[in-house]
């Protein structure tokens, strides 16, 4: 379920229950004394039902909720008398709960709301995005930030815990005589949600980063490109290059760089990369902007009266694709939105430049898979890459595949950070949900029709 309907139902059933509940008590201030302990008893049962779906964590299930309201309501009806439906209340409790199935109607069978995660779709759809102010740049005050909330921006600030360089702890794997280095491993936590009320929950991130001997932790939102911020803020150079794989060589040529001029040291919190950025206590270690990501309506119609073609954007659930089951073998429960980039029969493959072609000849609609094609690095396409990395159903198009019968090939726009089908297979066509249809958030040029 999309934030918006989400966050709209659950506040409208909690209406709902205040209203019912101020209702119970006047059944028994007002009928106490003419209904029988039976009668009472089942009025309790279904008020204290409803209280505790309400209180649930880490957050109450829609349609448990809506049933004990249901049964609630149909008790009080029976019992209340005079007291209970009086019209006001009757007709609101009415108009509401078919406000409620109106709306959950609205989003089975015509538009559903949905967040873009990630940004396997960028520039296209935006994921979670940063703005990186350099280290010793001014932070954004407080009036500032709040407006930048309005936009759904977060400002993060985190201060340096003492004095001394900044360090980025590192994990190291041995090939031979060959060493490579990635970022040390992230802790992974479930949120509390909204303000704190476990609502629209998700799961956090958290890096450690040094300062001197000092480790400060950050905690981001979970499928957020922390790396890039740091990239951007201690290696800039290599941040304003340009290669197909994007962050992924940027960083290659980091630790190339580390190598030649000795920038892995080993502490004793193990081995470390310097970055050469020296800060006093208090001042900037980080200084970025999170912006949210795109905010889409899903059109449920059109499919329902033609099959997606290629090129298409769409959504799709992933839980009938093994390759995105979790390590106990349990399906995935995400929404995804990717490019269909062939239909049951096409045969499609990547070549050697980063153009696909659709059986033997190279793609040159729609315009996002044209500018992959060419590529046009200065408009943020990058190319198409053959492969996602060896996984177990992968698929990759460094060789023709025949997309299989009942099923469809999905590709990210952004090849690079996009994990689809060359990397957990086809998409079966039975879970195809539907194009996107309009963009709702940010309220800026982004606003309006999708593409």
């Amino acid at each position: 379920m999309g934030f918006f309907e989400d966050y709209r139902r659950r506040r409208q059933q909690r209406k709902i229950a205040r209203a019912l509940f101020k209702m119970v008590r006047a059944i028994r201030l007002y009928r106490g004394d003419v209904l029988s302990a039976q009668e009472l008893g089942v009025l309790r049962a279904d008020e204290e039902r409803l209280a505790r779906e309400l209180q649930l964590k880490p957050r109450p299930d829609i349609e448990s909720v809506e049933s004990a309201i249901m049964d609630l309501h149909r008790t009080m009806v029976r019992i209340g008398g005079k007291v209970y439906p009086v019209s006001a209340t009757s007709d609101f409790v009415d108009m509401v709960v078919m406000a409620a199935i109106i709306a959950g109607g609205i989003r089975s069978f015509f538009f559903q709301p949905f967040k873009i995660p990630t940004n396997s779709m960028w520039p296209t759809y935006n994921g979670m995005t940063a703005e990186v102010r350099a280290p010793g740049e001014a932070v954004p005050g407080p009036a500032m930030r709040a407006f930048n909330v309005l936009q759904w921006t977060w400002t993060h600030a985190v201060p340096a815990p003492a004095e001394g360089e900044v360090l980025i702890p590192l994990q190291r794997s041995d090939y031979g005589r060959t060493a490579e280095y990635s970022m040390a491993q992230k802790g992974s936590a479930r949120n509390s949600g909204l303000f704190g009320t476990g609502l629209f929950g998700g799961r956090d991130d958290t890096y450690v980063l040094l300062v001197g001997d000092t480790p400060q932790s950050i905690t981001v939102p979970g499928e957020f490109g922390f790396e890039g911020v740091l990239l951007r803020t201690f290696f800039p150079k290599e941040a304003a290059l340009t290669p197909r794989r994007q962050d992924v060589d940027r960083w290659t040529a980091v630790f190339e760089r580390a190598r030649k001029e000795n920038l892995i040291v080993n502490g004793p919190r193990g081995e470390a990369l310097r970055t050469g950025v020296y800060l006093k206590k208090g001042q900037p270690l980080l200084n970025f902007d999170i912006k949210t990501g795109d905010f889409l309506f899903v059109d449920r119609v059109s499919y329902h009266f033609r099959n997606p073609v290629r090129g298409d954007t769409f959504v799709f659930q992933t839980g009938n694709i093994p390759g995105l089951a979790d390590g106990l073998g349990r399906p995935s429960q995400s929404y995804y939105v990717k490019r269909v980039g062939g239909t049951p029969g096409d045969r499609i493959r990547v070549d050697a430049e980063g153009r696909l072609h659709v059986n033997g000849v190279v793609a040159t609609t729609p315009e996002p898979v044209a500018l992959n094609n060419r590529p046009a690095v200065d408009k943020g396409y990058y190319g198409f890459l053959p492969s996602a990395g060896g996984y177990q159903y992968a698929i990759p198009l460094d060789r023709e595949h025949t997309v299989s019968s009942g099923m469809y090939y999905a590709l990210g726009d952004n090849s690079a950070s996009s994990f689809d089908s060359r990397g957990w297979g086809e998409v079966p066509a039975r879970d195809v949900v539907g194009p996107p249809f309009l963009i709702l958030h940010p309220l800026s040029h982004r606003w309006g029709l999708a593409k």
